[in-house]
């Protein structure tokens, strides 16, 4: 009896899946496409893109590229050795950064989002709320507590990208249990410029650490609908150590003349000196975008980013170049904007942070390496 609901429901997953994948590529169906080899990352292009003063980090960056400007929205402290993340908005032109400032800050009084604001994930399209039709979103995890923990995530909407940006009110995606890590990290691309349906990956921590997507429609926000999620494989990626690994952690685009998804993100495992907190590299990963969207498939590595290929210690809280809608710009020419660290003393079995020569948390500066295919 129970299996001709379940057949029915994994055929309207299935159907779904592809009509969004249609709208995504242009297309009515799927075709399949080879998958080709991977990216040589040129050291020789790495370079400077955002250093904070000091007393001041910079980190996971969502990046848009757009003619001779990027904007760059990245998780930053706004006082001087104070840790309260707020989202800064780092502009470029020509590779010069010309502005750098606070967009989205914690909100006031007893709110889901009261002390951080971080992750952000900002994409072009069709959002209708409440008489005005804004052409940006940006997806943010929020928590209201001083810790790693109870993060759920929200969206924000601006007519312009430098803003002003409107909250909406409440989560989209929920965590009940306030203990946990929670949701965050998200990562979204329009499913058109025109519409306002967005696929939204993320990340869940609780008692493991599991990769989602969902499809959100933000036509209407008054009645906004998020899909019911839907787990991310992890077949077929890598660790820094070679072993099988897991998605966290990741921002992603799309490949449309490839018909791909194509993510960068934290490798593991974690190392035991300071800091044991993030990974000590990332590594771009590539699948049809039908199976991910079906949860299905098996990702193909397209190299790591790390400390033999970059000389900084670490490589973590990564994000692809991206267009408006989260595309590649280049795709035989990919570009991702990572995250340095040092290291250093303590470790995590011995915390006598009086050995410590690395003050981590603020040499987080951003940096920039392309590839080919």
């Amino acid at each position: 009896m129970m299996l001709g609901p379940k057949r029915r429901r994994t055929a309207r997953g299935t159907a779904a899946a592809a009509a969004i994948m249609a709208m995504v590529l242009g297309v009515q169906t799927p075709a399949s496409a080879e998958m080709p080899d991977g990216i040589d990352w040129d050291p020789a292009t790495i370079a400077s893109v955002y250093a904070p003063a000091e007393g001041y980090y910079s980190y996971a960056p969502s990046v848009v590229r757009d003619g001779d400007t990027e904007w760059i929205w990245t998780c930053h402290n706004d006082e001087f050795r104070v840790i309260e993340d707020h989202i800064y908005l780092t502009k470029r032109v020509d590779g010069v950064v010309v502005s750098s400032e606070s967009v989205l800050q914690a909100s006031t009084g007893a709110s889901w989002d009261s002390f951080h604001t971080c992750d952000p994930s900002v994409v072009k399209g069709r959002f209708d709320w409440d008489g005005t039709r804004y052409r940006y979103a940006m997806f943010y995890l929020g928590n209201d507590v001083d810790a790693s923990a109870h993060n759920q995530i929200g969206v924000a909407f601006a007519e312009d990208p430098e803003g002003p940006w409107l909250k909406y009110p409440d989560p989209i995606v929920t965590t009940p249990d306030t203990t946990s890590w929670g949701a965050g990290q998200p990562t979204a691309v329009s499913v058109s410029g025109a519409s306002g349906r967005v696929i939204l990956g993320y990340t869940r921590g609780d008692s493991s650490t599991r990769a989602y997507v969902v499809t959100v429609d933000l036509s209407k926000v008054d009645r906004l609908r998020v899909s019911p999620e839907r787990q991310v494989t992890n077949a077929g990626l890598t660790g820094a150590d070679g072993a099988p690994d897991y998605l966290n952690g990741f921002d992603m685009a799309i490949d449309r003349s490839r018909r791909e998804i194509m993510v960068v993100r934290e490798q593991h495992p974690y190392p035991g000196d300071n800091p044991w907190w993030i990974g000590p590299s990332v590594q771009v990963d590539r699948m049809p975008l039908r199976h991910f969207l079906r949860g299905t498939g098996t990702w193909v590595p397209s190299g790591d980013i790390d400390e033999e290929l970059t000389g900084f210690d670490r490589v973590h809280n990564a994000g692809l170049v991206r267009t408006w809608t989260g595309e590649l710009p280049a795709p035989d020419a990919p570009e991702v904007v990572f995250t340095s660290s040092c290291s250093s003393l303590p470790t995590v079995d011995d915390q006598d942070w009086s050995q410590a020569t690395c003050d981590s948390l603020y040499s987080y500066d951003l940096w920039s390496i392309a590839g080919t295919r």
